[in-house]
């Protein structure tokens, strides 16, 4: 594809973006490591905030490459867009967790943090656009800078911030004198004991090696007493017989333990564990038990029988209450489904629309458009692990918002009615509202199971169709002979 014809190829084989481009490599996947701090978190910000846009403009060029008037203003776009979104993602905790989980669609487990001291590095989108209008595109050197430096920018920008695998209790072991938890992070060993029944723990030295984890264990005095695990469920199963017949005792319901899958998921390609192994304290007023349960952390049972969940605190040193993942409105990234309602609205308003039109005597070029792009670009848009996936990602919502221009553009020139067309926008914005309410609701405990959640998700979004169809029908069902788009 020609410079002339694309000039943000032009913007990413420019001098200061390649410089920008290596100095982001070295930067994240070097210099972060020798000297983490605030000078090399700002010079991740600087370069980021120069490769960026122009690689943005290239996607918003490629989704625009039916028309050069658009592909113009891909630049000054991705620009704004850029300088937007890096001012929510560093001022805001929501936008900080929405760019985690893009990044993560991306480059695998993926950690943005939300700091308003990065903001000093806004004014290198100024040097960008100082750039862009300094590109040209006639030359051929530059052009083989391009086919150098775009795999290296998107390796670049995608690789950044990767977020360490959390840590995973997998073992616990327990004797007269103290338990011990034995977790695992990354690749890294680590421990903590309590010498008071599980009611406080501190970090122990990090072992040579793991035991192996104990599904089963039994009161040393009583050993028809027993309690076990038996992944990956999140739940302790109790015998006073021996074995012979177990009662469960302790458990997560299936959707919120489906919930914290979703939320380990997020944050760690590590697969979910479940409840891995358990072990008896006897205690001077009764006894406790120890479950590791994985990225979930640990339960401790007290000696009078009460259950609780204890997760990993910040410090990474022992265990708390406080720093257990919430069974309701856990961090459960609902990207997917929100994408999903976003497309179903943009279905519910293009099949209203060409009901509506079903009077034209000629087919519309504009509508036949709208509906090649709008199933692009849900497949450009479906959740990818490649480098490529944001930049999928970014095409597949740039076609279905020009696939809603096109169909307004059609419905215009049919001159279909205003009242259908109030209507038509109401749908399409409360059907993807209320599928993400669905989810969100999901999360946060109602219902409790995922299933029940994505069959009203199916009836809120086939509502919307339907009532988009009708709308379309007794808007114009005395009209005949529309003028052709």
């Amino acid at each position: 594809m020609e410079h002339s014809r694309v000039p943000a190829l032009a913007w990413l084989g420019h001098p200061a973006t390649v410089v920008a481009t290596f100095v982001l490599l070295v930067n994240d996947h070097l210099l972060k490591a020798l000297q983490p701090g605030p000078v090399t978190g700002k010079l991740s910000d600087i370069a980021g905030l120069l490769v960026a846009p122009p690689l943005l403009a290239l996607a918003l060029s490629l989704a625009f490459a039916f028309s050069p008037a658009l592909v113009r203003l891909a630049a000054p776009a991705a620009t704004v867009a850029t300088g937007i979104g890096f001012a929510l993602v560093k001022t805001t905790e929501a936008g900080a967790g929405l760019a985690s989980q893009a990044w993560t669609l991306v480059a695998g487990p993926s950690r943005v943090l939300a700091d308003p001291t990065d903001l000093v590095a806004l004014p290198a989108l100024g040097a960008a656009w100082l750039v862009w209008r300094r590109s040209r595109a006639d030359h051929a050197v530059r052009r083989a800078r391009v086919l150098i430096i775009v795999p290296v920018a998107l390796i670049s920008v995608t690789a950044t911030s990767q977020a360490p695998a959390p840590p995973a209790a997998v073992a616990v072991t327990a004797d007269d004198d103290a338990i011990t938890v034995f977790s695992t992070s990354g690749f890294s060993r680590g421990a903590a004991f309590s010498r008071d029944g599980g009611r406080t723990w501190s970090p122990a030295p990090a072992p040579a090696a793991l035991p192996s984890p104990a599904t089963r264990a039994c009161l040393p005095d009583d050993p028809r007493h027993c309690y076990r695990v038996v992944p990956p469920r999140l739940a302790v199963d109790e015998s006073l017989d021996g074995g012979a017949n177990w009662k469960t005792v302790w458990t997560v319901s299936e959707g919120r333990a489906d919930a914290l899958r979703r939320n380990t998921e997020d944050h760690s390609a590590r697969a979910w564990q479940g409840s891995a192994a358990v072990a008896v304290q006897r205690r001077p007023d009764g006894h406790v038990v120890v479950v590791a349960n994985g990225n979930d952390g640990i339960a401790v049972r007290d000696t009078r029988g009460t259950w609780q969940r204890l997760g990993f605190p910040p410090s990474g040193e022992g265990f708390s209450a406080d720093a257990a993942v919430p069974l309701r409105s856990p961090d459960v990234s609902l990207v997917p489904e929100y994408r999903n309602g976003f497309f179903a609205g943009l279905l519910g308003f293009m099949a209203g629309m060409a009901v509506a039109r079903r009077h034209e005597p000629r087919t519309s070029r504009l509508a036949v458009s709208a509906y090649i792009l709008a199933p692009a670009g849900f497949v450009l848009s479906l959740p990818s692990d490649s480098v490529l996936g944001t930049l999928m990602l970014v095409a597949g919502v740039a076609c279905a918002l020009i696939a809603a221009a096109l169909t307004t553009a059609a419905a215009i020139k049919a001159r279909v009615p205003g009242r259908a067309w109030a209507a038509l926008l109401a749908i399409a914005v409360c059907t993807p509202l209320v599928i993400g309410a669905v989810f969100t609701s999901w999360v946060s405990g109602t219902p409790d199971d995922y299933a029940t959640a994505g069959l009203l998700a199916w009836l809120a979004g086939g509502t919307g169709v339907g009532a988009s169809v009708l709308v379309g029908w007794t808007a114009t069902r005395n009209a005949a002979g529309r003028p052709a788009a």
